[in-house]
């Protein structure tokens, strides 16, 4: 079993409403990070995390399930926690064993019952939280606008890492690699809000960047990268999208 060291292992809980995709999502992660084939079928029955007999039947979690995975030399561990209220005593346990709480939103239902219980549990365990807007090419879908609800709701912190582009064919990073055109707003002005913001919340980041004419991404260590999500940051999922490094994207 290949091994990794503690600082290349990240623990991480897929938590939100039931129906916005974390499933999904999880299988998507597995097969670009090569530890499946093809993605399964929640429909077919055929995802790794809902396995039992019970949850092909409803085509939905019904217990917390692990997924594991290595992208660029970093060992990540899902938790894949149903969504509904009523299976919260299996969900609520594995905010208690990650770092990082991905709350995944459904674009076209916007932020929902769940999503508020689940960022209000992250954040009274101290967790870094990272919103993942999920199905951004759905019909019917106002990214500028649900946006804008994720910060009304959770604070202006709430930054986005990228932006949709190509009329949500698509997105354009705003942190690693900034660059490309948005659907609104600008990666320019997305990216100077994330920098602002790493330096406000690492003093140490902060003093080391100040001698220096320009910043660069590859120039914050693994734990201020975690921190730009201390308060929350905001990801865009497609089944096109290209993610910001460390995440393999979700694209089929």
């Amino acid at each position: 079993m290949e091994q990794h060291s503690l600082n290349n292992i990240r623990t991480i809980a897929l938590v939100g409403q039931a129906g916005s995709g974390k499933t999904t999502l999880a299988e998507a992660l597995l097969v670009k990070a090569g530890a499946l084939p093809a993605p399964g079928s929640i429909e077919r029955g055929t995802t790794v995390c809902d396995y039992t007999p019970l949850e092909k039947q409803q085509h939905h979690s019904l217990k917390l399930a692990v997924a594991s995975f290595t992208t660029q030399n970093t060992r990540i561990h899902l938790l894949d926690a149903p969504g509904y209220p009523d299976f919260a005593g299996h969900s609520i346990p594995a905010l208690a064993a990650v770092e990082t709480a991905a709350v995944v939103i459904n674009a076209q239902n916007g932020v929902e019952m769940m999503t508020g219980r689940f960022m209000q549990w992250a954040a009274e365990l101290g967790l870094d939280r990272l919103v993942i807007v999920n199905k951004i090419d759905a019909e019917n879908v106002n990214l500028e606008a649900l946006l804008e609800q994720i910060q009304a709701a959770y604070g202006r912190e709430c930054l986005p890492l990228n932006l949709p582009a190509g009329n949500r064919a698509r997105v354009s990073d705003c942190f690693f690699a900034p660059a490309g055109e948005t659907d609104f707003s600008s990666v320019k002005e997305a990216h100077q809000r994330l920098v602002e913001q790493v330096v406000e919340v690492d003093e140490k980041f902060m003093r080391r960047i100040s001698t220096r004419a320009t910043w660069r991404p590859r120039n914050c260590t693994n734990r201020s990268n975690a921190r730009c999500a201390r308060g929350t940051s905001s990801r865009w999922c497609s089944p096109r999208r290209r993610p910001a490094r460390g995440w393999p994207s979700c694209s089929t």
